[in-house]
């Protein structure tokens, strides 16, 4: 090694991911998401069935359908969330890499998250309607266009929107905002504050953002718009049905599987991000 290289001032790890190209971004995205959704597919088939009040039956069989389309809706979402965030970082930075401050990183993620709705609603339509009614993944949207017309895509767009800017705010704003504090204020091991991050992004980004996923559900299960109509009507229609209870109904499986994927994601990108793009963190 050089005099030169070994007196190059070393950056954090922070900094370094500011250096990841929209590429890299997405393909580190693609890799956390799909580890985390194929191994809590069955705390979502719970989460789903609680929403539509539909029975919960405990066969792998039944909970993990529409495996496929979720691991392809997680790993699109999160290959989506990480470059957009990603952009919207060097937005506020004017390009530099700088330390960020607490309210840049969850604005950055926030507005990341909110652009990747316009891709989740489609897919989720998708996993959602298999989960009910069985069907594989080119079956299934099949159906639904012969049916109902391409516009049924769109179906749960503006809630998706809303549900995955405050979900990306957890895992990409508050789980780092959190450690970050953690380490640096009290001394915290970078386990211990990674954990404690996840828990606390977990439970404020879900409670924040159930409402939003219950509407969602509830509208993307009943494509023949029964019951669930506009969003504005479905959430009222919920309200009436149980008052803020219903719209909270399957909280806990979703809170639970958000500090659990959390943790996934934000040790995933830790710990991926070295190991497939390590001239980065030189």
């Amino acid at each position: 090694m050089s005099e030169q290289e070994s007196q190059k001032p070393k950056i954090s790890k922070e900094e370094a991911f500011q250096r990841l190209s929209a590429l890299e971004n997405a393909v580190l995205g693609v890799f956390a998401g799909s580890l985390e959704v194929t191994c809590l597919q069955p705390i979502l088939y719970c989460k789903n069935a609680a929403q539509q009040k539909i029975k919960l039956v405990f066969d792998p069989r039944i909970m993990y359908r529409g495996l496929l389309m979720s691991i392809t809706n997680m790993a699109v979402l999160t290959g989506l969330q990480f470059p957009l965030t990603g952009m919207m970082t060097r937005l506020l930075t004017g390009g530099k890499t700088r330390r960020l401050s607490d309210a840049e990183i969850m604005c950055a993620s926030l507005c990341g998250g909110a652009i990747s709705g316009i891709a989740c609603a489609p897919m989720e339509l998708v996993m959602i309607q298999q989960q009910r009614w069985g069907g594989n993944i080119l079956a299934t949207p099949a159906r639904l266009a012969s049916t109902f017309g391409l516009s049924i895509f769109s179906r749960g767009l503006i809630t998706s929107s809303g549900r995955e800017g405050l979900f990306c705010a957890g895992y990409l704003g508050i789980s780092p905002v959190v450690a970050r504090n953690l380490s640096e204020k009290y001394n915290c091991s970078n386990y211990v504050a990674n954990i404690w991050g996840a828990v606390m992004a977990g439970l404020i980004s879900s409670a924040l953002s159930h409402p939003f996923d219950t509407i969602k559900t509830c509208m993307q299960g009943d494509v023949e718009r029964k019951t669930y109509t506009t969003m504005t009507q479905s959430g009222l229609t919920l309200y009436k049905e149980g008052g803020m209870l219903r719209l909270y109904r399957g909280w806990g499986w979703r809170a639970g599987r958000a500090v659990v994927g959390m943790f996934i994601l934000s040790l995933g990108k830790s710990t991926l991000g070295p190991l497939l793009f390590p001239q980065k963190f030189e």
